[in-house]
Formats: structure tokens, C-alpha cells, sequence
């Protein structure tokens, strides 16, 4: 199976970027049955937080833009964030790491597995 990875980047090689600060997310798909990555492409998003202050509308147009995803990658996420994407059935990652290793790490892990992923 085919798993879409959003990773929050500023450069698209390491997981930089808070959540709410990402302008930009680095899109990955996992093949659970080659047990395999490829990077994908960008998408630029409006980061949902400007100085700890969000809304909810805001959080839903960089979820729209991230809706064919099966998890995030950040290297944080506020418990208000984590609930909006939670209640996506995206699950979430906060791992301030290297993007093909957290890729590596995952697939080692099984992580779709244990998550359940959708």
C-alpha cells in the first residue's frame, strides 16, 4: 500500500518547521509492500499561526492542502493543532530529524502497522 508523508521543511531535506510555522510541507510516499520511499513534491500552505494566534479556518485550508496525506511530520505541534489533525485521522510525528531518515525510521518501524494508518 501507498502512504502520503507530510513533512514541515523550510528546505526540504530536515524536519524544521513547527506545525503552525510551516509554509511548506515536503510530500513523500512510503510503499509498505517494497518497503521503499520516493520525495514527491512540495506544497506551499499559509502558515495557520502568526505569533501564537490561529484559527480554526486556518488550520482546515492547510489540512485541505495536506488531505490525501496518512501523517505529519513536525518538529512541533500545539495540543490545539494536534486535536484539529487527530480529528482527520492524520497521525502526527514530531521528529526534529533528517527527512530520508525519519522515511527510514518509519519503514523500520513498521510504523503503519502500529498506527493503523488509513
Amino acid at each position: 500500500m501507498i502512504y502520503k508523508i507530510a513533512f514541515a521543511s523550510s528546505g526540504g531535506a530536515r524536519v524544521d518547521k513547527h506545525f503552525g510555522q510551516a509554509d511548506q510541507f515536503v510530500i513523500a510516499e512510503l510503499d509498505s509492500e517494497k518497503e521503499d520511499y520516493e520525495i514527491r513534491e512540495s506544497r506551499s500552505v499559509i502558515a495557520p499561526c502568526h505569533g501564537g494566534e490561529h484559527s480554526v479556518i486556518s488550520f482546515e485550508e492547510v489540512l485541505d492542502v495536506l488531505s490525501d496525506v496518512s501523517a505529519i511530520v513536525a518538529q512541533r505541534v500545539g495540543p490545539g493543532a494536534a486535536k484539529f489533525i487527530e480529528e482527520r485521522n492524520i497521525r502526527i510525528y514530531t521528529l526534529p530529524t533528517g527527512i530520508e531518515e525519519t522515511l527510514c525510521k518509519l519503514l523500520e518501524d513498521r510504523a503503519w502497522e502500529v498506527d493503523k494508518w488509513q
